[in-house]
């Protein structure tokens, strides 16, 4: 079996509003359509494929991880103990995984609100519900029988007509929007690009963000590229209950840098509920206008467009390790950029390509600034 990632679009409503009737008219129309559909549903109920008085119930309660009851017309798999976040949640890109993604072209999700992932809400105005939207910029359009506010960001489709739901749905998936790459490989390729573009930073740390965890990796200018055992995954919680332990053990030594950037990152997750990406760029004229001691304002039209002013820290990484995860998130702030003086910046973005191309734009300011300022003299 070929495990993966696949497209993936959420399905979300309260319950009552028809989001299980438009998902399987959705099914439907897309098989009908020549695409292979997978489905996942989040459920409050236990796991009951199984039943008592068969062997293979008895095995699974005599202690039994995992279990495959295979027949004539297919088999069912029962994990009875899946690895879960640190709130015992089940991580849906874990689940996602399970699929056999060469047979799939998309994986509709029934719940999961929370989860970072496209989203279709189901909207009844009978019901008088409050809309999702508002609150979740993962929503990409509304199914509903009423009409959307002015200036409402998702696209609004009607309630009983499920063909224009799966044109939607295919209109995206044909652009890549739903895009299931699974993290590490996108890292990888990212990390491999920044090493040989001279126009995004070519050293420091990137990460993207998958529901409640995150995935981190280096980019160093010297030695080969990374590779899937450099990829470290990190769980992001919430700032007051996150201690940021950048450095364990010895208090004499040295904190590990990958510890230090990894506590900045879920750091900046967890203060940022819209940042899907990270960077932690070693940028030269970045680093140097942080050692100005006060904000950066970039002097080109397009810097000082994009960001205003910029935050400046300046203290050292090593030598204030516990404190700079906190500072960093504070000062990115929605402005998606920070400088650290000697270091260079953090950015963040709802993708990978937003915030390298936050990166590299303040570089490119920081570079501009430091020429206007020698020739100024």
């Amino acid at each position: 079996m070929t495990r993966g990632f696949v497209p993936v679009v959420g399905i979300v409503a309260p319950s009552g509003t028809g989001k299980t009737t438009l998902l399987r008219a959705l099914v439907a129309l897309l098989r009908e359509r020549g695409l292979r559909v997978g489905y996942v549903k989040h459920s409050h109920h236990p796991l009951s494929i199984d039943h008592a008085g068969k062997d293979s119930h008895a095995v699974a309660a005599a202690g039994a991880e995992q279990v495959l009851l295979a027949a004539a017309d297919g088999f069912g798999f029962m994990d009875y103990a899946p690895r879960r976040d640190a709130d015992g949640a089940l991580p849906l890109t874990e689940l996602l995984a399970r699929f056999d993604a060469a047979r799939l072209d998309l994986v509709l999700v029934e719940g999961f609100r929370g989860e970072h992932l496209p989203k279709i809400e189901v909207q009844r105005s009978s019901l008088a519900r409050p809309p999702l939207y508002p609150d979740d910029p993962d929503i990409i359009a509304v199914v509903t029988d009423a009409e959307l506010p002015a200036g409402a960001a998702p696209e609004r489709l009607p309630l009983d007509d499920a063909a224009a739901v799966a044109d939607f749905i295919q209109a995206r998936l044909a652009d890549g929007r739903f895009s299931g790459e699974d993290p590490r490989e996108e890292l990888l390729r990212r990390c491999r690009q920044c090493r040989i573009s001279p126009a995004e930073p070519r050293a420091g740390w990137l990460s993207v963000r998958v529901g409640a965890r995150c995935w981190l990796a280096p980019i160093a200018l010297a030695g080969d590229d990374p590779t899937h055992a450099a990829i470290r995954i990190h769980t992001i919680t919430a700032p007051d209950a996150d201690a940021d332990t950048a450095a364990d053990g010895d208090a004499e030594a040295s904190p590990d840098p990958a510890q230090v950037e990894a506590a900045i990152h879920r750091r900046i997750y967890s203060a940022q509920p819209k940042a899907l990406a990270v960077v932690g760029a070693r940028m030269p004229y970045a680093a140097a206008v942080g050692f100005r001691g006060r904000s950066f304002e970039p002097v080109d039209p397009d810097g000082s467009a994009a960001f205003g002013a910029v935050p400046a820290l300046d203290f050292d990484l090593d030598a204030r390790a516990a404190e700079a995860p906190a500072a960093i998130a504070e000062q990115l702030g929605a402005g998606g950029a920070c400088i650290v003086a000697g270091q260079g910046a953090y950015t963040w973005g709802r993708d990978l390509t937003e915030a390298l191309t936050r990166a590299a734009l303040l570089e490119r300011s920081a570079e501009i600034y430091a020429l206007w300022r020698q020739a100024s003299v």
